[in-house]
């Protein structure tokens, strides 16, 4: 039985995006080409570990930015 109960599809440039509505929360999926979107989760991590270093240095992040650091952080945790 799937607990889906929502969900759309979208085309987003060469990359096909679903999210899909579960009784207990959301899931995303991203489809498209492979070495493009190793090359653009590299980008994010890089990304993420420049807001870290920010962090660490003492600078206050805007909302956009802390909000993305601490969900990350919750994220990645083992």
């Amino acid at each position: 039985m799937s607990d889906v109960m929502k969900e759309t599809t979208e085309k987003v440039g060469d990359s096909e995006v679903k999210i899909e509505g579960l009784s207990n929360g959301y899931r995303i999926t991203v489809r498209g080409d492979e070495e493009k979107l190793k090359q653009n989760r590299r980008i994010g991590g890089a990304f993420i570990n420049l807001l870290r270093q920010l962090e660490k240095a003492g600078y206050r992040l805007p909302f956009p930015f802390s909000w993305i650091l601490r969900f990350w952080n919750r994220y990645s945790r083992p």
